[in-house]
């Protein structure tokens, strides 16, 4: 059975096995997502492309 999920913060479809992907994923880049995605509920869940993407803001010194 194929299950999509549309991720609430990159709206990129992905496969749902991933939801829960943001329950291992830092408090600090939990933060930056809610601030820039503010309609974000985090029991929504997140795919790993988004999550990687602010961590590379951080990474580069782009956002705080």
């Amino acid at each position: 059975m194929d299950n999509t999920y549309v991720c609430p913060v990159c709206e990129r479809e992905v496969d749902d096995a991933i939801i829960p992907f943001h329950k291992n994923v830092e408090k600090q880049i939990l933060d930056l997502i809610k601030t820039h995605n503010p309609r974000w509920i985090e029991s929504d869940g997140t795919c790993p492309k988004a999550v990687e993407y602010y961590k590379s803001l951080i990474a580069h010194r782009i956002i705080k």
